[in-house]
């Protein structure tokens, strides 16, 4: 017979220890000068467009190796059987003179070494015109960063301006929800004490019901907003973070702008394509170059780098293009085109500046008397809303009063920091205007 303890008292050998559940990560602290500091350095964006920098600098340097002597060292052996004295007049005489044919095909090695030199004479300004344009291009993707830049932390802080705002909503219908449910709690106490009716539990309800979906729905909001800044700061959109509440910005004079990069990058494109019509000229006119060798030719190995077996060279060589299928008058034609473009694009972006500009001056106007209202509005409902307070504990009026009097100041406390974000929104677009970053 045998027994079975009961599972209860069996040994959990076979039982796997439970997981422990990963600690929550510390919130990640940031104020928006420390989150512009990280976009900075950790942004993609950002990255790509200082490595376009360092692309331009690279062919800065092969650029210029065009227009220096190329030096080029080289060592060669061949074994070769060449049978073309088979095929000349010699080796008809060859056998009367006694000289066997076999001797005149015979396989024979060559040893080779020598260096080449070869240096361009005179392009009519072609090879240091391109060194230039490549410089250009530096100074050009130069100023494509720092647009990239200013774009990128002025999404920052909007982003930044998003999470705030979310999160300034989401405590207003916070509040709002915990004031409903306490109204509920109320309405039903009185309900059960016979001095409210069922209708007002019904209204109670229906308020607390009311605002759940938008509880909800302001969570969702800040959850997005935060992983809209957590991308534009390099971060795992999952990662938590802790942000600085910004106040209200300081007043003061407009400040001084500076010029704008996408201009003056633009600027820079028309002076390329200027230059790239000279070297379109160039490649029609005749071009010289410099060839020299050096070195040592012999059939033994022995030989080598001894006399006579050294051989030398020198060239001086003209090019002169006579027809090349209309290719030149095609990249001329091209290059025109493709600067009128260019140019036609700079007058479209500097007018497109100046609107910008004298908008956002209008809209800070416009956003400084806005918060202005905001704060004397939310002013009025605050006191409004003291005085509620103090009728309802002398029962003059309802608790619905008193919670659509909640509910106003509630409102006007969201307008308040609306207003206030827009402020800085507003400001922020100033400066972006003004070819400056947020802070």
């Amino acid at each position: 017979m045998f027994l079975m303890s009961p599972p209860a008292l069996q040994a959990p050998a076979s039982t796997p220890p439970m997981a422990e559940a990963p600690a929550p990560r510390a919130p990640l602290a940031l104020d928006l000068s420390g989150a512009l500091s990280r976009a900075r350095s950790e942004n993609p964006m950002l990255r790509a467009a200082k490595a376009r920098v360092e692309e331009r600098r690279g062919l800065i340097t092969t650029t210029r190796a065009d227009a220096l002597p190329q030096l080029t060292l080289m060592g060669d052996f061949t074994r070769m059987r060449d049978v073309s004295m088979l095929n000349s007049g010699f080796a008809d005489l060859a056998p009367a003179m006694g000289i066997p044919l076999n001797a005149l095909v015979g396989t024979r090695s060559v040893y080779t070494s020598q260096a080449n030199l070869t240096q361009p004479l005179f392009y009519w300004g072609k090879l240091g015109t391109a060194v230039e344009i490549a410089k250009m291009g530096e100074q050009e993707a130069a100023f494509a960063y720092t647009t990239s830049e200013l774009d990128v932390l002025h999404g920052v802080a909007r982003a930044y301006l998003g999470v705030l705002s979310a999160q300034a909503e989401q405590e207003v219908i916070e509040t709002r929800r915990k004031t409903a449910e306490q109204f509920v709690s109320d309405v039903k106490a009185k309900l059960e004490a016979q001095t409210a009716t069922e209708l007002d539990r019904l209204r109670a309800e229906s308020e607390w019901l009311a605002v759940i979906p938008e509880s909800l729905q302001a969570e969702a909001q800040v959850k997005r907003a935060m992983e809209v800044l957590n991308g534009q700061l390099g971060l795992d959109p999952k990662t938590p973070v802790a942000l600085a509440e910004l106040g209200l910005p300081e007043a003061g004079a407009k400040p001084a702008g500076t010029d704008r990069s996408e201009l003056a990058q633009l600027k820079q494109q028309e002076a390329m394509y200027r230059a790239n019509a000279k070297i379109i000229t160039s490649d029609l006119r005749p071009k010289f170059d410099l060839s020299a060798s050096y070195g040592y030719q012999a059939g033994k190995s022995d030989n080598l780098f001894k006399e006579p077996y050294d051989t030398w060279k020198v060239s001086v060589t003209m090019k002169f293009p006579v027809f090349d299928g209309l290719r030149s008058s095609g990249k001329r034609a091209q290059n025109t085109a493709q600067l009128e473009q260019v140019k036609q694009m700079r007058i479209d972006r500097e007018r497109s500046v100046a609107i910008e500009q004298s908008t956002a001056d209008r809209d800070l106007e416009k956003a400084i008397a806005l918060n202005e209202a905001a704060r004397r509005a939310h002013d009025a409902t605050a006191e409004a809303l003291r005085m509620s307070r103090e009728s309802f504990e002398q029962g003059l009026i309802t608790s619905l009063d008193l919670l659509q009097a909640e509910r106003t100041e509630r409102q006007a406390e969201s307008q308040r920091r609306r207003a206030e974000l827009g402020l800085w929104a507003a400001r922020f677009d100033q400066r972006r205007s003004l070819g400056l970053p947020p802070l």
